[in-house]
């Protein structure tokens, strides 16, 4: 095999990361939990294993074995693109579909914690913020969500890559 099936296998992990993390909201979803408090965090470990399992794929059999750094931060970075943007798109069909109060039910939680702690903001502040509460589309929150996501991939994939980094192993002579 050669390094030309990165994109095969960035899509193939990228996708399952993107089911993943949909499910995972729609787990806290459909009990009962907000997905935009503090609770989503749980699933931060998702995407991570899947890039694991990329970068460990591409490498061992992409790759013979070895991997450089560059290497590496390419099939993640591929693998985070394809699942942030799958996630991206199907958390917009949920909520531009299914469920069109997800918009309001992340502008009243905003709202709240800007009140909570508005005391650590001046009066211009605190209106400024809510005003652009208010500015929030349903495109604009997934493509927020999805970028979240995207940073965070990027960071993992740079020390992803950097532990399953491996020289070619040198030919023993005979």
């Amino acid at each position: 095999m050669t390094e030309n099936n990165i994109y095969r296998t960035a899509l193939h992990y990228g996708s399952l990361s993107g089911i993943s993390i949909l499910g995972f909201y729609m787990l806290l979803y459909f009990s009962g939990l907000n997905i935009f408090g503090p609770v989503s965090v749980l699933g931060v470990w998702i995407p991570v294993v899947f890039l694991v399992m990329a970068t460990r794929f591409h490498r061992n059999n992409n790759l013979a074995g070895s991997m450089r750094y560059g290497q590496g931060i390419a099939i993640g970075f591929f693998t985070t693109f394809f699942s942030c943007t799958l996630f991206g798109l199907s958390f917009y069909l949920f909520g531009a579909l299914y469920d069109t109060n997800l918009l309001e039910s992340y502008k009243s939680q905003a709202a709240e914690s800007l009140e909570a702690g508005k005391q650590l903001l001046s009066e211009k502040m605190l209106d400024t913020a809510l005003d652009s509460i208010d500015l929030v589309t349903m495109s604009s929150l997934a493509f927020s969500e999805s970028f979240n996501k995207l940073l965070l991939g990027v960071l993992a994939t740079l020390i992803i890559a950097a532990v399953f980094r491996r020289n070619p192993q040198p030919i023993q002579p005979s």
